[in-house]
C-alpha cells in the first residue's frame, strides 16, 4: 500500500511541476528548462517555496491548460481539499452524536 501511495504522490508531483512550468512559460515566457530549474530551487526553499510553486501551478493549470478553478485547485492544493472533506465529516459526526445522544 505504501508503494501505491508513493507512486500516486510522485505522479501528482510531476503534474504539479508541469503546471508550474506551463504557468511560468505562459506568464513570463520562460523556456521549460529554466522553469524546471526555478521550480527545483523554489522547492528547496521549504514551505514558502512550495506555496509559490503551488500558486504558479494553479494559475498555470487555469490559464495555460484552460482548466476550471476547481480542477486546478484539486491538482495544486489536494491537502486543502482533504482537510475540508475531513472537517465536514467530523462536523457531521459531531452533529449526529449531539442529536442521537440528546435523550440519554
Amino acid at each position: 500500500m505504501a508503494l501505491v501511495w508513493t507512486l500516486l504522490m510522485l505522479v501528482l508531483g510531476i503534474f504539479q511541476l508541469a503546471a508550474f512550468q506551463a504557468g511560468l512559460a505562459d506568464w513570463l515566457g520562460f523556456h521549460w528548462v529554466v522553469s524546471i530549474i526555478i521550480g527545483a530551487v523554489a522547492l528547496m526553499l521549504g514551505p514558502l517555496g512550495s506555496l509559490a510553486v503551488a500558486i504558479v501551478g494553479f494559475f498555470g493549470a487555469m490559464e495555460a491548460w484552460n482548466w476550471e478553478w476547481w480542477q486546478a485547485g484539486l491538482l495544486c492544493f489536494p491537502s486543502l481539499v482533504l482537510v475540508a472533506v475531513l472537517t465536514a465529516v467530523n462536523g457531521a459526526a459531531g452533529l449526529g452524536s449531539l442529536i442521537f445522544n440528546r435523550g440519554r
